[in-house]
Formats: structure tokens, sequence, C-alpha cells
């Protein structure tokens, strides 16, 4: 039920001809209904920065979409199969958009059901395009700055076309050299297709900042996770100077978050791709070096339905980060149905609106200052006006 419903959401391939990539960027734009924003933050996709963008008050423009496409047929075994099918239904996509680059995606291992019924396509745009710009002369605020998001991860890839790039796997619980490639070879290696940057987009980025009295400030951070414990530390500081007790410690797992909630329950949030090896590292990383140290840590874990290679079961993320801290409990996770828990994904919103606060004052979405949050940012220092 759950890949039948993900390949109904699916673009019919022969309507890939009527995707308009500005259309998708003016949506995008459309839910920012503000005058005026202290930042913008655009870029790579990462859930630690959507909490920096809450806290500024600043609207995220993401430069990367994914377009998911029908397609009955896939088989998560077939990779040469799928780039077959993505080489024949691409172009017309590809000629209606002429500033975006596709990604490809075919992930085996953790998106086994999905793909069973649909292909991963996702764009990145290489200009700002007309909506983007439009939004920002008319809703950034004078002088205010353009927080670049630049995750530099790459990953090999197969060259199916000018603009068009084929990937076997992806960021998780597998390495690029561990996917059975089906004898495609790698020709290249690019931004990787659902975290990471094309540069081509920085420099219209830099054009527009120039010539609108923008500064640019570029985050460079070499994987998606490497922005988390630097975005919890800033909230930790910003929850314990408003008089917060920030002692609870909310980790998050990919789509499972939620940046208004969890500054209401006084949560420090610490975002993280999956419920993956990298991730327990990730967590247990923070937490080794948090001084003072917390004393509970709510995990949530996302379910995708299968086994994956690399997966780390609930019970081992509650003894791992248990030994951290004084209290580790699942947010909203049912450990007998997990990965098949796709309930969670509506529990984990309950569970933390039922949450009780933490004590003490907590600050208000909005209210962070730029300085503070680039302050605690990687390489927020590397600036152009």
């Amino acid at each position: 039920l759950y890949a039948a419903a993900g390949g109904w959401e699916g673009v019919p391939p022969e309507r890939l001809g009527e995707v308009d990539a500005e259309a998708i960027a003016g949506w995008v734009v459309e839910h920012y209904p503000r005058p005026r924003y202290p930042a913008v933050l655009l870029g790579a996709s990462n859930g630690a920065a959507v909490h920096v963008a809450a806290a500024l008050g600043a609207p995220w423009l993401p430069q990367t979409v994914l377009i998911p496409v029908r397609w009955p047929g896939n088989s998560p075994d077939r990779p040469d199969l799928a780039a077959e099918f993505g080489a024949s239904v691409a172009p017309a996509l590809l000629e209606r958009n002429p500033d975006i680059v596709l990604h490809h995606m075919h992930d085996a291992n953790q998106d086994q059901l999905m793909i069973q019924r649909m292909a991963y396509f996702r764009i990145k745009r290489r200009r700002l395009g007309t909506a983007y710009e439009r939004f920002l002369l008319d809703r950034l605020a004078p002088n205010a700055p353009i927080i670049v998001l630049a995750d530099r991860s790459r990953w090999p890839v197969t060259t199916v076309a000018e603009r068009h790039v084929y990937q076997i796997g992806a960021q998780g619980g597998l390495d690029a050299e561990d996917y059975d490639r089906c004898g495609l070879s790698p020709d290249a290696a690019a931004a990787e297709a659902e975290w990471g940057f094309d540069d081509d987009l920085l420099a219209d980025v830099h054009r527009f900042a120039a010539e609108h009295g923008h500064p640019v400030h570029v985050l460079d951070y070499p994987a998606p996770q490497a922005l988390s414990a630097p975005v919890a530390r800033l909230y930790r500081t910003w929850l314990a100077d408003a008089g917060t007790r920030a002692d609870r410690l909310l980790v998050e797992s990919f789509l499972l978050l939620d940046p208004i909630r969890t500054l209401q329950a006084g949560c420090v949030p610490l975002w993280t791709i999956f419920p993956v090896r990298s991730a327990l590292d990730t967590a247990r990383g923070y937490l080794a070096t948090a001084d003072p140290a917390y004393a509970t840590a709510h995990i949530g874990l996302f379910p995708h339905g299968v086994r994956s290679q690399g997966l780390v079961p609930p019970q081992h993320w509650i003894e791992r980060v248990g030994e951290l801290v004084d209290s580790a409990e699942l947010l909203g996770v049912d450990p007998d149905r997990y990965p098949a828990d796709f309930a969670a994904l509506v529990r984990y919103g309950q569970a933390l609106r039922a949450m009780s606060p933490a004590p003490g004052r907590r600050p208000e979405p909005g209210r962070m200052r730029v300085t503070m949050a680039l302050a605690f940012l990687p390489a927020a220092d590397r600036t152009t006006e």
C-alpha cells in the first residue's frame, strides 16, 4: 500500500514536458507572505537549516526539487533498466526547462519500496530564475544577507545526456561502491542528487547580490549532517539565553521535524538524515561533547518500510544514546512495527504537541539575530558584498 500510494503521486511520463520549474519556484515563494524578510536561506536541502530559517523568520528557497515519475515497471535490482527508462522520458522535461540539471537517482537500499512504482527525478536549478529573483527584489530587506547552503556532497554518476546524470545509490546506509551497478560505469562525480549543491547557481547568486547590494554568506559543509551539531549548539544557546532549561535533545530523522513545535516544547533539535549508523554517530558525537550534559533525549526514527543495509534498530538507538544522557526514549515510534511503522509519520507530530514544555521562557520564532546564527554556522565568515 505504501509503495502503491507513492507511485500514484508520480507524474505520468508522458506529461513531463508540462513540468515547469518556474511554476514550482512560484509555488515555493507563495508560502512566504510577509512584506519584508531579514535574510534568506537558499540552496541545498537540509533539515537542520530549516530550524535556522524558522528562528530567523527567513524563507528557505531550495535549489533541488523532487519530481517523482510514475513507472510501475521499475525494478529495484535493475538500475540498468531504470537508466534506460530515464533516458527515454527525460528529454521533454529538459527541453521545457533549460536552466535545470536532472539527477535521476536509483537507490535499491533505502528506497526499495518506493522505486517499485516510480523513478526519482531531482532537478537542480542553475539560475535564480524569474520567481526567485522577483521575490528577493520585492521581499528581502535592504542589505539583508543571502545565506547559501553549499553542501559539498558528491556521488559517482553516469552521464546520460547534456544536463542529465544518473546516480546509483544515495547517502545513508551504504557507500557508493557497495551498490550493484549492473554493468553501468560512472564517468564523473556530481553534486549528490538529494543533498548536494550545484555551484552553477552560486555564480548567479553573486551576480544578483552585486547588482542589488546584498551580502552573500556561503556555508560550506562536506555532508548534510555536518550542520546538525552547529545548529544544535546555536539553538541551545538561544534557548538558554531566553531562560529555557535547555537540557532536552530532540533527535530528528529525515522529514520527521517540526521547527515551531520543537521550539514551543523547549527542545534542542539535532537533525539526522535517516536512522542509519552515520546518524547515530552524529548524535553520539554531539552528546559526547555537550556541556552541560543533556538530561533527556527524545528520538524520532523515519519509517521507510524495509530493513535496509546500515539501518540501526530502535532498541540500539535507545541503548547507545542512553549511554550519554540520563534518559532516552523514542518519540512516536512503535519499535515492534519499525521500520514498517508508517503511522509514526502521524504519531511523531502528535507526541511533540503533547510534550510538556521545558521549564522557563522560550524565544519567539523569527526573533533570532542573523549575526548570532552566522557566528555558529560553518564557514559563515566567507562573504562577498
